[in-house]
């Protein structure tokens, strides 16, 4: 496969690279342990919801025919529990504290009780509605007095199954409650608990290798000479991809600016890795050895620069299977820092996105104003930083920060994110916002 013609947006790279790339394999967890996993199967409901008639406020379950006598003077006595206790139906035990009671009441975790017309039974929000009972009345709009409930409203203003939820309203049995290829969270997972889902088939954890590269980089422990560099971006990507729990970062590696050993590293890299993130040597000076040494061990380029700043000299390889070889995404940053930022966060996570099975869906921006834009414009597209503040009405603003260039992470510390501003356009308006902490 020949070297791919550049994209000439985000979406469009974002795209290609979903084209040639394969999902990971799957696996089963436990459902305590699959919280910001990705899920691989779709989930069903193993019932109705709710399993049957409930009701939807704490009140009195009556008959709607007797609606009428409630409003009446007396209003309708509250059935004795001595009178239904042997009514008892569908598998359900009295409590011990009913037993006891001088008035009824339909009780969460049992089964319904029949009850008779021409009484009120109490019932609370979730319990089963008693059988016969067709409407329920809320507890605000009765007086209890003297074992008896009087409804304090015209009767007719009450409809037939006010305030029950019926059986399967929410979900009926069989009908899909999460589809494969979400993210799962709290809403997930406690649909998952109350449809029996125990077991949850996920997509296994995206492993991600990464390689710094460059003679002048030193760790953050050292003294750097004036002629050398801390590395900030080895750990800039394990903040922004280790906080998602569907990617695994297995190695973090560095690698001379030499072709060997950058080919030896990247080697070792793909072996335990799905996907490899390299940072620096991909640009057009003669130390930048990444292209060539990803063309060297198998990889395709699916593009190698694109009309971004920061971030241009940015590639993407995929090595395809072959023989014992599994398939291996190749992407190569450039190396300046906030370059690094900018472009993992825009386009790399949602590379790593589409080996893990998630949809371009789950990584749409929210679009924001920035409120001290300006006029500038750039002939590609554009990531500009901002920070956040609270105005006098308590309101958050994005504002556009000053900075050095790509290597200004000084300023990159003050940020929030950053906006996408198209080529051509300036940050007047609102724009696709990029929040690094999403």
């Amino acid at each position: 496969m020949s070297e791919m013609k550049p994209p000439n947006s985000p979406r469009e790279a974002i795209d290609a690279v979903r084209a040639q790339v394969q999902v990971v394999a799957t696996e089963t967890i436990p459902l305590a342990q699959c919280n910001g996993r990705v899920l691989a199967q779709s989930i069903h409901a193993d019932r109705d919801s709710p399993a049957l008639d409930v009701s939807a406020m704490d009140g009195f379950a009556v008959y709607m025919t007797d609606l009428i006598a409630m409003a009446g003077e007396h209003g309708l006595p509250m059935t004795a529990l001595e009178k239904i206790n042997d009514a008892i139906v569908g598998g359900g035990a009295p409590n011990i504290a009913q037993e006891s009671a001088d008035i009824s009441e339909a009780m969460i975790g049992y089964a319904p009780i029949a009850m008779r017309a021409g009484h009120a039974v109490r019932i609370v929000t979730g319990a089963p509605v008693p059988i016969g009972a067709d409407v329920v009345v809320r507890h605000e709009d009765v007086v209890v007095n003297n074992g008896g409930v009087r409804l304090m409203m015209e009767a007719s203003a009450i409809k037939t199954g006010a305030n029950i939820r019926r059986r399967g309203e929410n979900a009926k049995r069989g009908v899909e409650i999460a589809h494969a290829g979400v993210l799962i969270g709290a809403a997930t997972i406690g649909a998952m608990a109350s449809f029996g889902v125990s077991q949850v088939v996920v997509r296994k954890r995206v492993r991600v290798a990464l390689v710094t590269t460059g003679d002048e980089l030193v760790g953050a422990q050292n003294q750097p000479q004036p002629w050398q560099l801390r590395d900030s971006n080895g750990p800039v990507l394990e903040s922004l991809l280790g906080a998602r729990a569907w990617i695994e970062i297995i190695s973090r590696m560095h690698a001379r600016d030499d072709a060997d050993s950058l080919a030896d590293t990247l080697t070792r890299s793909m072996e335990v890795a799905d996907a490899v993130i390299l940072t620096g040597g991909v640009s057009m000076g003669h130390k930048d050895f990444v292209p060539q040494v990803a063309a060297r061990l198998g990889a395709h380029t699916i593009f190698h620069k694109l009309p971004q700043r920061p971030g241009r000299p940015m590639l993407a390889a995929v090595r395809p299977a072959t023989g014992t070889l599994a398939a291996r995404m190749i992407l190569g940053l450039p190396g300046n820092p906030v370059s690094v930022m900018v472009t993992a966060r825009r386009l790399g996570i949602e590379m790593l996105g589409a080996l893990a099975g998630l949809s371009t869906q789950h990584f749409a921006a929210h679009t924001r104003a920035v409120v001290n834009a300006d006029n500038a414009t750039l002939p590609m597209w554009w990531y500009r930083l901002v920070g956040e503040r609270v105005n006098a009405s308590g309101v958050n603003e994005l504002h556009l920060l000053s900075g050095k260039g790509s290597g200004d992470i000084a300023a990159a510390a003050s940020s929030v994110g950053f906006v996408e501003v198209p080529p051509g356009q300036h940050t007047l308006g609102t724009h696709n916002f990029y929040a690094w902490m999403h």
